[in-house]
């Protein structure tokens, strides 16, 4: 049945219109200009120069998240807002998608107002003001879910298309959301059970779907020296992400338990769900709790999104880096769009209609603080260099990093500074510079103790910077050492 456009004429549609577009104009108003990790600088480098082999930006390249950078770069002169900028615009973009799948699911009163409680959510608006990929993939996500639901319900096989270039899009701005192609095998395998496709007709879209791949991948490996130039980038990214540094289960010291818990119950629901705020869990646990089972609801929809945040679940505890929140993502935004369902499957109580636009405002203004303190703080690295560089220690000096010094390097600070990994170099190097003040930083520190060095007899602390650690949960803490020589040499 087609359902009138009076149907949607509602005050809590008109309330989600408002938050959707307050959000927006404040992601608009309060875009950082910080690239204050090494990925950041690894994108924002990749907007003036791509090239991989310097990482710029690193493996898989992003090269629609680039394209998009260097594209608003024209207008934008700061690569770091471009990207952020780009961010904006797709998942802004979003509110579509996420609108013609909440009116199929929920009342149809209700859908502007479920679709913006999902939008707004705090932590991914947060994310999306990054100049990182993950704010362009969650609103290719949902463009790339949308796409799945229209093509299962129209008969026509022509649509099966539409998914498969959105998926080719997808990966070509994230491809770590790999494993959401589980839900074009879905669609397929429901057609083929309805007896809407024949296996050779399902083999020919797979060879679409993986032709639709090697536009993006064929660029890149024509920009970088060719397919086996790309396939030793792969092999040497993958390798180390899996194995070394990429946070993955097999480069983690949490166990399987640690890394669920933290998954599920920081990442996904007090980061993620909420912000880290504890009115927006409690009105959570509330609305999810009165919340009532529509068993008219759309049963396929809530099928394909349980598959589809089941699948990444598992990517997630496995092959991703649980100790940053950004990696659920997916997950956080699935499961607030089946929260929002549960609760809004049904006829408001007055009640009801309360604890609904509590949660939505509430999350606006949580949201809008967390925007601006975005814009505001500065990164604890960019203190870091700013106090080095305001030259009040007197001497010239050395700093010795840890994968700070890619963002030293961005800034194009005047002090000398040098990643380093191992004491044995240090100590080598450090020796050239007698005349100088060497610095150390708290990620360098702890990389010579667990090398069985103990330093703390010859290094003091000098200064300590502290950012938000919802923004930056790995660099939001940094304490600068100064390594003093009198002692070593006395100790010698």
């Amino acid at each position: 049945m087609r359902l009138k456009s009076g149907e949607f004429m509602s005050w809590p549609n008109v309330a989600g219109a408002f938050a959707v577009m307050a959000v927006f104009i404040l992601q608009v108003m309060w875009i950082p200009s910080y690239a204050a990790t090494w990925d950041m600088v690894d994108f924002a480098l990749g907007v003036l120069h791509f090239d991989m082999y310097q990482m710029q930006p690193h493996f898989p390249g992003y090269p629609y998240f680039i394209l998009g950078g260097k594209v608003l770069h024209l207008m934008v002169g700061d690569p770091v807002q471009a990207l952020t900028l780009f961010n904006i615009i797709v998942y802004g973009s979003a509110i579509i998608p996420l609108f013609l799948l909440m009116k199929r699911i929920v009342r149809p009163a209700y859908a502007g107002m479920a679709a913006a409680m999902v939008y707004t959510s705090s932590f991914t608006i947060l994310m999306v003001n990054q100049p990182m990929s993950e704010g362009a993939a969650v609103g290719m996500m949902w463009w790339y879910i949308w796409s799945l639901v229209l093509t299962d319900e129209k008969s026509h096989n022509g649509f099966l298309i539409l998914p498969l270039l959105l998926f080719s899009v997808l990966l070509g701005i994230r491809l770590s959301y790999l494993i959401l192609g589980i839900g074009i095998l879905i669609v397929l395998y429901r057609k083929w059970k309805e007896g809407m496709v024949t296996f050779l007709d399902t083999s020919v879209y797979l060879l679409i779907a993986i032709l639709f791949q090697l536009l993006w991948v064929s660029g890149i490996s024509m920009s970088e020296g060719g397919y086996e130039s790309f396939l030793r980038l792969a092999l040497s990214f993958t390798n180390g992400h899996f194995q070394e540094w990429g946070g993955t289960i097999g480069a983690s010291d949490l166990s399987l338990m640690d890394r669920v818990v933290k998954l599920t119950l920081v990442n996904t629901i007090w980061v993620g769900g909420v912000g880290e705020s504890i009115p927006l869990l409690i009105l959570m646990v509330v609305g999810l709790a009165a919340g009532r089972k529509d068993s008219n609801g759309n049963r396929y929809m809530t099928s394909l999104m349980l598959m589809l945040m089941g699948s990444y679940f598992l990517w997630a505890l496995f092959a991703q880096n649980v100790m940053k929140p950004r990696h659920a993502l997916p997950l956080i935004g699935i499961a607030l769009f089946l929260g929002v369902r549960r609760l809004l499957s049904q006829r408001l109580t007055r009640a009801g209609s309360l604890l609904v636009l509590s949660f939505l405002l509430l999350q606006v203004y949580h949201t809008s603080t967390l925007l601006y303190k975005h814009e505001s703080d500065i990164p604890a690295v960019y203190q870091m260099a700013d106090y080095l560089e305001s030259g009040g220690q007197g001497q010239p000096l050395v700093v010795y990093t840890w994968e700070e010094s890619r963002v030293l390097e961005y800034l194009d600070v005047p002090f000398s500074h040098k990643k380093v990994q191992t004491y044995e170099v240090f100590a080598t190097d450090a020796g050239y510079y007698p005349e100088r003040d060497i610095y150390l930083t708290d990620n360098v520190v702890e990389g010579f103790k667990k090398q069985g060095v103990q330093v703390d007899a010859f290094i003091k602390v000098e200064k300590h910077f502290h950012s938000s650690e919802l923004i930056d949960p790995i660099y939001h803490d940094l304490t600068l050492y100064k390594w003093e020589k009198q002692r070593e040499e006395e100790d010698g």
